[in-house]
């Protein structure tokens, strides 16, 4: 009995002396982590409060239906959603949808179309487009819902920068987005550095962010690893209101 008592206390011993050690390490648990990454874009309070959004993008994975710069107007509350565009053929594009249903209207060079199958393909394709672009400027958010894993790694030293190595897994982002991957993060700011999504060969270092309003931060420069599939946000903003008949209305 006596033996099992001692063997009992040596371990507690060791326990406590291995969460010290990685206390001194550094390490940061995950409710910390968590709560540094939600400060470093201005409160998760402050997202859940955000409704409207308008950001743009350039760049990206190849493959797109439209050309150059995308712009994009997002009503996180109802999903609705307005995507500007060039298509490939030199044509303008606007697709009025709801990104949750993919329900709504498409037009070219200002005319509504009236095909059910072709207007169908072009608001997949724009909801697509819309997941692609949001995902990476609303990376950080991904933090928010239900079905959200986060599990902290060890520290990672790249050159002379130490990170907090986070896993973060959600199926299922308000932007409709499913992320999943490692973020870099510096323990200190909770500030995201560098993201390697799952399944993928690149790697994108963050690179500046942007105080888009309504008391946010986000990040909106991303250069990977594959130097063509760089992203970049030329505007972001965070808006108290957008006319109803922007989403309704080319």
């Amino acid at each position: 009995m006596m033996h099992s008592t001692i063997k009992v206390k040596l371990n507690l011993l060791v326990a406590l002396f291995t969460a010290a050690a990685l206390c001194a390490n550094g390490q940061v648990s995950q409710p910390e982590i968590t709560t540094k990454l939600w400060e470093a874009i201005g409160g998760q309070d402050n997202w859940q409060q955000a409704r409207y959004f308008m950001f743009s993008c350039t760049g990206g994975q190849k493959g797109s239906f439209v050309q150059g710069e995308r712009r994009y107007l997002w009503d996180k509350q109802t999903g609705n959603c307005r995507f500007e565009g060039v298509t490939t053929d030199d044509e303008t594009v606007i697709a009025l949808f709801n990104i949750r249903t993919h329900e709504g209207t498409a037009y070219i060079n200002g005319v509504q179309l009236n095909n059910p199958r072709v207007t169908e393909d072009i608001i997949k394709e724009a909801a697509e487009e819309f997941k692609r672009d949001a995902y990476l400027l609303f990376l950080p958010t991904a933090l928010d819902g239900d079905q959200v894993s986060v599990k902290v790694g060890d520290e990672k030293l790249v050159g002379t920068q130490r990170f907090t190595m986070v896993n973060i897994k959600n199926p299922k982002t308000v932007f409709s987005a499913s992320v999943a991957g490692q973020l870099y993060v510096d323990a200190q700011t909770g500030q995201i550095q560098k993201w390697r999504p799952n399944g993928s060969s690149n790697e994108f270092s963050v690179d500046g962010f942007k105080d888009i309003g309504g008391g946010l931060v986000l990040p909106t420069r991303f250069i990977s690893s594959d130097t063509s599939a760089s992203v970049t946000y030329p505007l972001a903003a965070a808006l108290v209101n957008i006319e109803d008949q922007k989403f309704e209305r080319p």
